[in-house]
C-alpha cells in the first residue's frame, strides 16, 4: 500500500441474549446489572476526535496544523442535537434532544433523548429556521467516519463534525462526487481545509481523486457506523426551560 502524507501541501479547491426465569436473581439485580454497563453503550469516544479551531486543525496525536488535511470519508451521518439554554465552553452539556441517521429528512429523536421536542425532527419546532434568530435552535450536523489515505487495518478510525455552516458545501460536494467518480465518499481522496474567509472554523471539501485503496477503506465501513451511531452521554443533561403559561384570565 502506497504510503500518502495527511496533509496536503496544497490548499483544496443476532444473537439476541435470553434470560432465563431464576429465582436466584431479581429483576432489580437485572437492571443494576444494564444501567451498570449504559455508560459502555452510550458513551461516545472521545479520543479520536479531529478538532477545530480558527485556522488550524488538531489532531488525535496532539498535532496542529492549518491544513488542507487529505481523509478518505469511510461512512457518514446525519446529526441534530438540541441544548438547553445557551452555549458557555467553559461548561459543555449534553443535547436534551438529539437525533442520528442516514436520511436528513427521516430523522427522529433517539429513545434516548432526555427531553424529546418532538416526534420527527421535520416536524419540532426547534427545527425551524427562525427558532433561533435567522437560525435552528437544533444544532444540524454531519458526523464524518474518516481515515488517513495510508491507513491500514490497524490504523484508529478518527471523527470529524461538520458544522450548519458547511453542511451545504458538504453535501454538494458528496452529490459531485457521486456524479462524477459513480462512488460514494470512500471511493475518493478528499482534500479538507478550513474557509480562510471565515473568522469561524467552516470546513470546505474538494479536489477529489481516485482513491486506490479503496477496498481496504471500505471494507471497514461496519466499523465506521457503528462508530456513528454511538450516541452522546446525556446523564448530566438539564431540562430546557420551559415557556411560562399563559394566563387564562382576561384581564
Amino acid at each position: 500500500m502506497a504510503n500518502r502524507p495527511l496533509l496536503k501541501d496544497a490548499p483544496a479547491t443476532t444473537s439476541v441474549a435470553v434470560h432465563k426465569p431464576s429465582s436466584m436473581v431479581s429483576i432489580a439485580d437485572q437492571i443494576a446489572a444494564q444501567a451498570a454497563a449504559i455508560s459502555e453503550r452510550i458513551t461516545a469516544p472521545s479520543g479520536n476526535k479531529i478538532k477545530l479551531s480558527p485556522g488550524a486543525f488538531s489532531l488525535p496525536d496532539g498535532t496542529k496544523t492549518p491544513g488542507p488535511l487529505e481523509l478518505v470519508i469511510v461512512d457518514f451521518v446525519v446529526k441534530n442535537s438540541f441544548y438547553a439554554g445557551n452555549f458557555d465552553a467553559n461548561n459543555i452539556q449534553p443535547p436534551v434532544c438529539f437525533a442520528i441517521g442516514t436520511n436528513p429528512a427521516k430523522m427522529v429523536p433517539s429513545a434516548n433523548s432526555p427531553e424529546p421536542q418532538a416526534k420527527t425532527c421535520a416536524e419540532c419546532p426547534m427545527n425551524q429556521f427562525g427558532s433561533a434568530g435567522n437560525g435552528k435552535a437544533c444544532k444540524n450536523e454531519r458526523l464524518l467516519a474518516v481515515l488517513p489515505p495510508d491507513a491500514d487495518s490497524t490504523t484508529g478510525m478518527m471523527t470529524l463534525n461538520v458544522s450548519p455552516t458547511g453542511l451545504k458545501g458538504f453535501d454538494g460536494y458528496v452529490g459531485s462526487v457521486s456524479r462524477s467518480f459513480s462512488t460514494p465518499p470512500v471511493g475518493v481522496i478528499t482534500a479538507v481545509s478550513l474557509d480562510p474567509n471565515k473568522t469561524y472554523a467552516s470546513l470546505m471539501f474538494g479536489d477529489p481523486v481516485p482513491n486506490p485503496d479503496m477496498h481496504d477503506h471500505f471494507a471497514r465501513q461496519a466499523e465506521a457506523q457503528a462508530l456513528l451511531a454511538t450516541e452522546p452521554d446525556v446523564s448530566g443533561a438539564k431540562p430546557a426551560k420551559k415557556p411560562a403559561a399563559r394566563s387564562l384570565v382576561r384581564r
